[in-house]
């Protein structure tokens, strides 16, 4: 019986990585420092200084009308529904903004944990903090999934480079993208998915 899960937010939860299409959107070259993260020569941290650094003179209406776009996967709403009812502990664990999914757990009504990086907005001007950094993180991440996961068995959902580490600590892993491709070529048991409507139909059974 599964008694917890971590999820990850962007490209999992949301349709789209609602960072990185930010990013395209506003932050000219911002695929420099993403390729020499993607090669492990700078860590997602650095990537994230570098990135956050490029966005220049967007307004509060840009930045809310882009927000408010973001959507999520069909199935997600009923996914939430389900696990509350099966008291299922649902924590979201991103290297992404924590902007982002506030705003968009908000729109929802969704009251969900979650850990992510600070993204900060004021007059014009960004800045990122990192209240989840560790020092020792393997992967160097931002914000250090690993740290936040106390229990020995966990479920874990996810689909990009962020979720790498914890993937092989999860005792049920639904992968999908980057992370099922990662996967299959390290041998990590996990399961693919499409869409939460999988998880669902898997979780049923």
């Amino acid at each position: 019986m599964i008694e917890t899960i971590y999820c990850d937010f962007d490209g999992t939860i949301t349709k789209k990585d609602s960072v990185n299409e930010f990013f395209e959107l506003y932050a000219p070259n911002w695929m420099d420092s993403e390729n020499l993260w993607i090669e492990g020569k700078i860590s997602s941290r650095e990537n994230a200084i570098i990135q956050v650094g490029l966005l220049k003179n967007i307004s509060q209406r840009q930045l809310d009308d882009y927000i408010n776009s973001i959507e999520i996967d069909d199935y997600f709403l009923d996914f939430v529904d389900y696990v509350n009812f099966k008291n299922i502990k649902l924590t979201i664990l991103s290297d992404g903004f924590d902007l982002f999914i506030k705003r968009v757990l908000e729109r929802y009504n969704l009251n969900i944990p979650y850990y992510a990086n600070k993204f900060i907005y004021n007059d014009g001007k960004f800045s990122i903090e990192f209240p989840y950094y560790n020092e020792n993180c393997s992967k160097k991440s931002g914000m250090c999934k690993c740290q936040k996961v106390k229990e020995n068995k966990f479920c874990y959902i996810g689909d990009g480079t962020s979720d790498l580490c914890i993937a092989s600590k999860a005792e049920f892993l639904f992968a999908t993208k980057k992370l099922h491709k990662y996967c299959e070529e390290n041998k990590i048991k996990h399961i693919n998915f499409k869409s939460f409507c999988d998880i669902l139909n898997l979780l049923n059974k």
